[in-house]
């Protein structure tokens, strides 16, 4: 059962809108002003939170802003509910990253229609990215990995498998076991992956020979953009085995005559992946929600035929869709 929390300070409304939710099949908490509205979020996380803006001790406002610096509530959608409707007052809310905004008085039909539209559209997402996850982790010959403090925390057989290593052999590698001065600069890929640590960087693109298992040396490209992995600073991305010739083996097609055809505001969007720009600071640069913002990256997937952002920052950059100044 969906949860939903209703943020409201007048007693009426509250009680009369939980009452109807409720009869709907959904669980619901209510909250009297922002500070509560925080303790409800974080005691029950709720699937979707409807918030009106003029409250006493914190306004709708403050509250999104401070749900938004909780990891764990940031991402949850939210309606705003208001008497004001003024153009300046929604354009306020719509910037902070607010999912929908009804105006005062609403018919509670209406609202039952937004909710149970915003949760189908986040389910939605949810499911595309999860799709895109598995499919990406299973991939036969895409190497996955997160690097941090010169360990490797995550990686998928591939990974393993390009540099001749069972998965569970694997665990005990590090980079420098895989750089020899011999055959690649060392230096400077290890300094490459220390500037991305210091924030000098947001991304990493190398190619380079690497020891196999078998002491010869495999020609790989990789891949990474710096995230916030459990708290601390990582880079995630790929390393495609290259063949002979100095080409990636098919991983996606960059030879296709036709390019895809990209809106104004999705080169834009496209634009500030390949600068390392996260959702949130993606939607606060082109005052657009989070939840846009995400759309617009899974459609940016999808035109590209690209498994993950690493792929897509690789194909913009190779078919010249954007240029990194």
């Amino acid at each position: 059962m969906k949860k939903i929390l209703i943020i409201e300070d007048d007693t009426v409304l509250r009680e009369n809108t939980a009452e109807f939710i409720k009869g709907q099949n959904f669980e619901v908490f209510v909250a009297e002003d922002g500070l509560v509205g925080v303790q409800q979020t974080l005691k029950h996380l709720p699937d979707l939170i409807l918030c009106d803006i003029s409250m006493p001790n914190m306004n709708g406002y403050d509250f999104y802003k401070t749900i938004q610096q909780i990891k764990t509530t940031a991402s949850i959608p939210l309606v705003f509910l208001s008497a004001r409707t003024e153009n300046e007052d929604i354009r306020s809310g719509m910037q902070l990253g607010a999912d929908d905004y009804i105006t005062k008085p609403f018919s509670l039909y209406e609202l039952l229609k937004v909710i149970k539209t915003r949760l189908a559209k986040y389910d939605t997402l949810k499911q595309i990215h999860n799709e895109r996850f598995q499919t990406l982790i299973e991939h036969p010959t895409l190497g996955i990995y997160i690097y941090q403090k010169g360990k490797l925390l995550f990686y998928n057989t591939p990974l393993a498998n390009i540099f001749g290593y069972d998965y569970d052999e694997f665990s005990s590698i590090k980079i420098e076991n895989l750089l020899d001065e011999k055959y690649c600069d060392k230096n400077k890929i290890l300094n490459d992956f220390r500037q991305c640590f210091r924030g000098s960087k947001n991304s990493i693109s190398l190619k380079f020979q690497a020891i196999h298992k078998t002491s010869k040396t495999v020609f790989v490209e990789l891949f990474g953009s710096v995230i916030t992995y459990k708290g601390h600073k990582s880079i995630a991305g790929n390393v495609i085995k290259l063949d002979s010739n100095n080409h990636a083996s098919i991983i996606f097609d960059v030879t296709k005559n036709t390019l895809p055809e990209l809106s104004s505001r999705e080169l834009e969007v496209l634009k500030l992946i390949c600068k390392g720009k996260s959702t949130l600071e993606t939607s606060k640069i082109l005052y657009l929600g989070q939840r846009t913002i995400e759309t617009y990256r899974a459609k940016l997937l999808d035109k590209t035929d690209s498994k993950n952002i690493a792929e897509l920052m690789v194909y913009a950059i190779r078919n010249k869709l954007i240029i990194i100044e």
